[in-house]
């Protein structure tokens, strides 16, 4: 019985670090400045800080005479996200969706790290 209870305990354990998604994994991508730039079609791009490594917050700047965004962080398990005033983030390996800003900043992909 002792055994049984062993294997299921470990078992658990196993099958917990597996499905949650580590910190790691859900951090966007950033340098030691704890920011990015991106650059999105039509020659419009956004530059982007965090917080912290673990980004509770972020500040975006877009190519559109600098406007910039307050977003808080609205995440999902799978990839970061941030939403505020109308604006929300989506970040998904090298690439963001954007909606909401008052220019279109489609097809965005990582430039840089800061």
């Amino acid at each position: 019985m002792r055994y049984a209870t062993l294997v299921l305990v470990v078992s658990a354990v196993l099958i917990s670090s597996v499905a949650a998604p580590s910190a790691a994994a859900t951090r966007p991508p950033m340098g030691n400045f704890l920011g990015a730039y991106y650059a999105c079609d039509q020659g419009q791009g956004f530059a982007i800080s965090y917080d912290s490594k673990d980004a509770n917050t972020a500040t975006v700047t877009t190519s559109n005479n600098n406007t910039r965004h307050q977003l808080k962080r609205v995440s999902s398990a799978q990839a970061p996200e941030f939403s505020g005033g109308g604006v929300t983030i989506s970040l998904a390996g090298d690439a963001a969706q954007v909606q909401g800003t008052g220019v279109a900043l489609n097809g965005c992909k990582l430039k840089t790290t800061t």
